[in-house]
């Protein structure tokens, strides 16, 4: 469904005071350009500290405030681009997809040398501390899930509305923990309720952003890219010797 012309925009994200170059450079770029692929932003809100579940309780709160009729959260770590802002912004409909989320690569091994990347994009399962990542990633579709990470979500104000009236005096981000493993994060958090406030979840999967992340150059990064391209261009020869034959 169209947006009118009349609808606006938020840009909000948290950050701890220092943020990588490479995201500062993408959401300076996707604002001055954002006309440009017919997406209006009119407002950005930054919420600085060291706590983000209460970061992102009070960028909501200000997005209430502003009253703006979208928000797209990005994280400080995150490379936007104008074509992300402009598919999701095709994509959100304020009556059948009022939160629709984009994908990054996340992994449990951060400090790893060689870690499992895996979609932000996530289902519930029978215990309320697991959930299952949507992996495979199915290539360029719009899904329904469950939850996201906060990355790179657009979002309807109706859904302040809805966890207004669900939970008027909750902190929709809370985190929850018991010992050992028994951990619920903010953003898994936040979308079950707004899934509970009868809200549906999507997400793009051709929507892919970069996650900026350290990373160690090893002798297992090192083998595993070089496979990868040796298999390419494996692949490469075969395909031609096919098309000549």
């Amino acid at each position: 469904m169209a947006h009118t012309d009349k609808e606006t925009l938020s840009i909000i994200w948290c950050d701890n005071g220092l943020t990588d170059g490479k995201f500062t450079e993408g959401l300076v770029y996707t604002i001055i350009h954002a006309p440009s692929v017919g997406v209006p932003v009119n407002n950005a809100i930054r919420v600085q500290g060291n706590q983000i579940a209460r970061q992102r309780q009070g960028a909501i709160e200000m997005w209430e405030k502003v009253g703006t009729d979208w928000a797209l959260w990005v994280d400080s770590d995150i490379v936007l681009t104008q074509e992300m802002l402009k598919t999701l912004w095709q994509t959100a409909d304020k009556a059948f997809c009022p939160v629709v989320s984009g994908v990054y690569f996340v992994s449990k091994q951060m400090e790893g040398s060689l870690m499992s990347p895996m979609p932000c994009i996530f289902n519930e399962t029978d215990d309320k501390y697991k959930i299952q990542y949507l992996h495979p990633l199915p290539h360029n579709q719009v899904v329904k899930v469950d939850n996201a990470g906060m990355g790179l979500v657009l979002m309807h104000k109706s859904v302040i509305k809805a966890l207004n009236e669900k939970f008027p005096d909750d902190f929709w981000f809370g985190e929850n923990s018991e010992r050992g493993d028994k951990f619920i994060g903010e953003d898994i958090a936040f979308f079950r309720k707004v899934k509970a406030s009868g809200i549906p979840v999507h997400a793009h999967t051709g929507v892919i952003a970069k996650h900026m992340k350290r990373f160690s150059f090893d002798e297992g990064y090192y083998r595993l890219y070089w496979s990868a391209v040796e298999a390419a261009e494996r692949n490469k020869r075969e395909s031609a010797k096919e098309q000549q034959a």
